[in-house]
C-alpha cells in the first residue's frame, strides 16, 4: 500500500532536495498523485514514499568511475548473490575436506601396495632359493649314478 507525502515533507524526511524529487518525477521514476486536480498540473503533488525508498536505496549503491561497464544490481538480488556465494563457499570447503580425506586414503593404499610389492619380492627370492636348493639336492643325489654307470658299462681297453 502506498504512503503519500508532499514533496516538501518527503524532502525533509529523506534529507534530499525538492529539486531531486521533482527531477525524478519528471523522469517518471516516482509515482505522484493529487487530491484536487491532475497530478502534473498540481504545483505540490503527493509522492509515493515506497517508490522514493526504492529509488534512494538503489541510488545509495555506490558505483565505480567506469559506470558504463558496470551494471547496477538491485539490493534484493545482491543479497541473494551474497547468500549463494556463502552457500557455495561452504560447499567448496566441504569438497576440499572430502578431497583431503581421499588423498589420505590414497596415500595409505599406496603405502600398503608398496609393502605388498616388497613382500612379493621377498617371497620370489625365497622361492628361487628353494628351487636352487632343490636342484642342488637333486643333482647331488644323481651325480653318483652316472659315474657308477660309467664304471660298469664302459669298455675297457
Amino acid at each position: 500500500m502506498a504512503n503519500w507525502l508532499s514533496i516538501q515533507a518527503a524532502a525533509e524526511k529523506y534529507g534530499v532536495s525538492e529539486e531531486l524529487i521533482r527531477e525524478r518525477i519528471r523522469l517518471n521514476y516516482l509515482t505522484i498523485s493529487s487530491l484536487k486536480r491532475d497530478p502534473f498540473e498540481d504545483p505540490d503533488p503527493l509522492v509515493d514514499t515506497d517508490e522514493l525508498d526504492r529509488a534512494l536505496e538503489l541510488k545509495s549503491i555506490q558505483s565505480y568511475p567506469d559506470d558504463e561497464t558496470i551494471e547496477r544490481i538491485p539490493r534484493g538480488h545482491l543479497d541473494w548473490i551474497y547468500q549463494e556465494n556463502s552457500r557455495l563457499a561452504k560447499r567448496n570447503d566441504d569438497l576440499r575436506e572430502e578431497n583431503y580425506l581421499h588423498v589420505q586414503w590414497e596415500a595409505k593404499l599406496k603405502a600398503d601396495l608398496d609393502k605388498m610389492i616388497e613382500l612379493t619380492d621377498r617371497l620370489n627370492s625365497l622361492h628361487l632359493k628353494i628351487v636352487e636348493d632343490y636342484k642342488s639336492t637333486f643333482s647331488s643325489r644323481f651325480e653318483f649314478w652316472p659315474s657308477f654307470w660309467h664304471l660298469l658299462f664302459s669298455k675297457k681297453k
